[in-house]
């Protein structure tokens, strides 16, 4: 027997046909399924239970409408077992539906004789509705975040909750998202935080969930973590904040440069003319033609929408900037004189790229040192092969977009470890424009190993931005390496006492050798870096959208200022020691992260240091620099590890810095938990000193989090003891527990159960073998957080 509820009346399906107020059922009862055949419509405060089987949306007039009253909207209710059949552009769900799962399930909303469906995937079973608006999203709010630069003016979606979801939208050609987006590539999911519109990280699915491929007249994207739905509940499409610039149609008005601009200062829509030599600075405009010389200084830069054209140079210094807007178009002839960051000493190795076309070898023999006369500055030059059996190899020829480094000879001014200069290295060719692709491989026997890395540099004549790169190209993990060394290279033996890479992602960045500044985000013309290949047989493209007319300051130099503003729940931990020892991590909390591996949040720990600390990836162990985790909670516990190339005992401090959002608000406090001395040290009262003679150290510390002082500690795991064998989940406990919560490694609460003030506890576990994290409250009010394997 099958029943519908009303409110709180449940209604027997008996009959063929059932008929109350305005609502009619057709129920077939051998594929037990409820059809809508007629009109029904569920007002406010209403509702329309279904417990099992499929709802399906009928032929005829079969609407099925609720209200969409503020706070008191009607609902149709879906169970768990519950699903959708028939939906369409002409049958569906008018107003609001609610679903209780924590498996995919798609909304079959839509309005205004149009079907637009939204998936979620809960992370509890606790109730989410959502519902579709035929209208531009900025009737909730007009305000864009710099990360989002358009929002839809066709539609947005309300999906609210108690709890947190995987969020799909989609879209049809009636979206019209060629208004907001020039490309798939650039679309978004938005939220309305309140206040702004922001950008939600998602990938456009290549397979939409409504099946065929996703393109600009039909497709889907999904948002890569978990989307807070208390905190977030109108959603739209929109195009990233550093969305590909629109390709402006020319005016048709010349602008000329002889002596002076005539007749007037040129735009993005003029063609320009230079007649003459030209130092005036910075300008745009929609073609060029170059029958005289430009010179650009540091700073300034040309914004060009189409072709170049003449027998004229643009001469530029290392931090000006050439950018193109469209791609196939003829580029310019460029004279560009990259120098390095100052401080480099004899031996030292720079990372370079080429922002020239063709093989640039033989102009490496031009490089000088700023204040000497003498050329050929470099005595070895590398590639960096990646795969099984790569490693560092002879250059023998330099590839636009792939990256090489150089090391500086013993002469002068390097004639001592001592004396430091800067390198000039003059590029001279034409400029690298439009999309630049390149094979990238992995080594699938050590997927995080050194091999797995993949030597890149922008290709263009000016700055590029690092987090476009890193989002668009998905057969990478979401990390940039550029190195940096803060200690003298001897050229015999360890070559640099330490040295090490910058790692950067959408979380923060970690830099290495006690260097208090931070990469900005922003990729210099001319700059090598690493990435992580995640495919053995994949790509990366280089493209003008990610090209910039400004940050092109960035070469071998850091920024002291971070690469967001914005306020963030963050920390970085130092370690520091003998022979030159440091080591950062960055612990980043936010909601768009998760406790798996995030690409473009989390970072594996990639270094050369004789010391390393590292934060552990629950999830296979790894090392971790930056481990992004889901928005803070006090409970939470991140492990720790240390490395050392040799056995010999050595002496570490551990200190906090550059503490943000609520760690610098004084209400919470961060504690280092030596699980050997038993201890727990607030890193706010001073630096924690240890001295350890074991090359591998992990399962010693931990970091935790409590409110107050330190006799008040939440934590406590000695006095429970649980484990998951053969499907079962079994607790016990030394003190009363009242309540237990199960978390799979991703963070998503797969069960949550009360315990009536018992010391011991069991229930079915079905789910699959995996590590999970069980958090128990007792009943003195202490959680204990406890690693858990499912071992079927």
């Amino acid at each position: 027997m099958k029943t519908i509820t009303i409110k709180n009346k449940k209604i027997s399906v008996l009959q063929k046909w059932m008929v109350f107020s305005l609502i009619v059922f057709s129920v077939n009862a051998s594929i037990a399924q409820f059809q809508n055949n007629e009109p029904l419509y569920v007002g406010d405060n209403g509702y329309v239970y279904i417990g099992s089987d499929n709802y399906y949306f009928g032929a005829g007039n079969g609407q099925t409408i609720t209200s969409r009253t503020n706070a008191t909207y009607g609902k149709l209710i879906f169970a768990s077992a519950a699903s959708t059949i028939g939906a369409s552009d002409t049958h569906y769900l008018d107003g609001y539906a609610s679903v209780l799962t924590t498996t995919p399930f798609i909304f079959p909303i839509g309005q205004s004789g149009v079907y637009a469906p939204a998936r979620v995937t809960p992370s509890s079973i606790t109730p989410i509705d959502g519902a579709y608006y035929r209208s531009s999203a900025s009737t909730i709010g007009n305000t864009l975040d710099p990360t989002v630069s358009a929002i839809s003016t066709i539609e947005y979606w309300n999906i609210l909750g108690a709890n947190s979801a995987v969020l799909s939208l989609t879209w049809r050609a009636t979206s019209l998202l060629t208004n907001i987006v020039p490309s798939t590539s650039e679309l978004i999911i938005v939220a309305y935080d309140g206040t702004k519109w922001v950008e939600i990280p998602s990938t456009v699915d290549a397979t939409s969930i409504l099946g065929g491929s996703s393109s600009l007249t039909s497709g889907s994207i999904t948002s890569t973590g978990t989307v807070n739905l208390s905190t977030y509940t109108y959603f739209s499409l929109g195009a990233k904040g550093d969305s590909c610039p629109p390709l402006i149609t020319s005016s048709g008005t010349i602008k000329t440069w002889n002596g002076s601009w005539s007749p007037s200062s040129p735009s993005l829509a003029d063609p320009v003319v230079i007649s003459a030599p030209y130092s005036g600075g910075s300008f745009s405009c929609n073609s060029l033609v170059l029958n005289a010389n430009v010179t650009l200084t540091n700073g300034q830069s040309i914004e060009i929408v189409n072709g170049v054209t003449g027998t004229g140079l643009i001469i530029m210094s290392s931090e000006a900037s050439v950018v193109q807007r469209a791609s196939g178009v003829s580029a310019p002839n460029i004279e560009l004189t990259k120098k390095s960051r100052d401080v480099m000493r004899r031996f030292d190795y720079i990372y370079w790229g080429t922002p020239i076309a063709g093989n640039f070898l033989s102009q490496l023999s031009g490089a000088q040192a700023g204040t000497a006369t003498l050329a050929n500055a470099f005595d070895l030059r590398y590639k960096y092969v990646s795969g099984a059996g790569g490693g560092w190899q002879n250059l023998n020829a330099i590839e636009t977009g792939k990256g090489y480094i150089t090391r500086i000879k013993s002469q002068a001014p390097f004639t001592n470890a001592t004396n430091t200069d800067y390198i000039n290295l003059k590029f001279t060719g034409v400029a690298n424009n439009g999309n630049v692709t390149l094979p990238i491989t992995n080594n699938q026997t050590s997927p995080n190993g050194g091999t797995s890395h993949v030597l890149l540099a922008n290709p263009y004549p000016s700055a590029i931005d690092a987090e476009k790169f890193l989002t668009d190209n998905t057969d990478i993990d979401g990390v940039l390496y550029i190195w940096t060394a803060g200690t003298v290279n001897n050229g015999t033996g360890q070559l640099y006492t330490q040295a090490d890479y910058i790692a950067y992602t959408l979380a923060g960045s970690v830099a290495p050798n006690g260097i208090a500044a931070i990469f900005n985000g922003k990729i210099a013309s001319g700059q090598g870096f690493k990435v992580k290949s995640l495919s053995n047989a994949g790509t990366v493209t280089f493209t003008n959208c990610m090209r910039l007319t400004s940050d092109n300051n960035q070469f071998y130099r850091l920024n002291t200022s971070n690469a967001s503003t914005a306020p963030r729940d963050r920390f970085k931990l130092n370690m520091t020691g003998s022979n030159a020892v440091f080591s950062q991590i960055l612990v980043s909390y936010m909601p768009e992260a998760t406790l798996g591996y995030d690409r473009m949040y989390d970072a594996g720990r990639n270094s050369v240091s004789t010391a390393q600390l590292y934060s552990v990836f629950e999830g296979d162990g790894r090392k971790l620099a930056i481990n992004a985790r889901p928005s803070f909670f006090v409970t939470d516990v991140v492990p720790l590890g240390v490395s050392k190339s040799d056995a010999t005992n050595e002496n570490f401090t551990i200190s906090i810095t550059e503490k943000e959002g609520i760690f610098n608000s004084g209400t919470v406090s961060v504690f280092l938990h030596d699980i050997q001395q038993g201890t727990y040290f607030d890193l706010s009262n001073g630096d924690y000193t240890f001295s350890t003679n074991t090359t591998s150290l992990q399962g010693r510390f931990e970091i935790v989090y409590q409110n107050g002082a330190l006799a008040n500690v939440e934590f406590d795991n000695a006095a429970v003891n649980a484990n998951i064998k053969n499907q079962v989940l079994t607790i016990k406990a030394t003190v009363a527990m009242t309540n237990v919560q199960i978390f799979d490694i991703t963070g998503k609460k797969i069960y949550d159960s009360r315990i009536e003030n018992a010391t011991e506890f069991t229930a079915p576990f079905n789910n699959p073998q995996a590590v999970y994290i069980a958090k128990v409250k007792l009943d003195n009010g202490k959680i204990a957080n406890i690693k858990l394997i499912n071992e079927k």
